[in-house]
């Protein structure tokens, strides 16, 4: 993720943009997976869990 973000920063951003973020998307749910992904990383995280499908009305 480092690797991505430092590139695009260097070689791609303007000095007036926001500062960028990395966004790790998942497709099972694998704790362990998420933890090595996610090990090390200092910056503010924010995790969330999204549904594929609506749920029925009922």
């Amino acid at each position: 993720m480092y690797l991505y973000l430092n590139y695009f920063k260097n070689e791609v951003c303007m000095p007036d943009d926001n500062p960028l973020i990395g966004i790790v998307i998942g497709s099972r749910r694998d704790e362990v997976l998420m933890e090595y992904a996610l090990e090390g990383i200092t910056n503010q995280l924010f995790v969330a869990r999204y549904q594929l499908y609506l749920p029925k009305k009922e």
